[in-house]
């Protein structure tokens, strides 16, 4: 009976330290992420790569912070969500990520520090706005 304690007691203890050291890594990760990479993010409609008003502000702002930075490389992360075929996504993503491109460029961006992602289809069959985006992430 002692001995059941004892492997009950030790197992509990390893699950605590690991929960402990789950928890410190989730606080600290967020922050030390913005900090090495600032990122901007452009959403789009569904099958759209139109790019509102709203959306070259934000393109404008990733450019502006570029340049104030001194940012070497900027990647251009293009997704689409999975409402449609894996080959249309992938041609949307990779659309997106054109257009976010030159308009960083007629934001005063050379395109040589710019690298194109075009992630493609993401996510399971939410059609959400979140996996209808591109990440313009800057890179020291």
């Amino acid at each position: 009976m002692a001995r059941a304690f004892w492997r009950y007691w030790g197992l509990l203890t390893i699950l605590m330290a690991f929960v402990v050291s789950a928890a410190a890594s989730a606080q600290m990760a967020p922050s030390a992420a913005n900090q090495s990479s600032p990122r901007f993010l452009v959403y789009f409609d569904e099958f759209s790569a139109f790019l509102s008003d709203e959306s070259k502000t934000i393109i404008a702002d990733a450019a502006k912070r570029a340049r104030e930075t001194g940012a070497h490389r900027i990647v251009v992360q293009a997704r689409a969500s999975a409402t449609g075929t894996a080959e249309t996504n992938k041609y949307l993503a990779q659309t997106r990520s054109s257009i976010v491109t030159d308009q960083l460029e007629a934001d005063g961006i050379e395109r040589t520090i710019i690298r194109q992602e075009p992630i493609g289809q993401t996510g399971s069959s939410d059609p959400s706005v979140y996996n209808r985006r591109v990440d313009i992430i800057l890179e020291p």
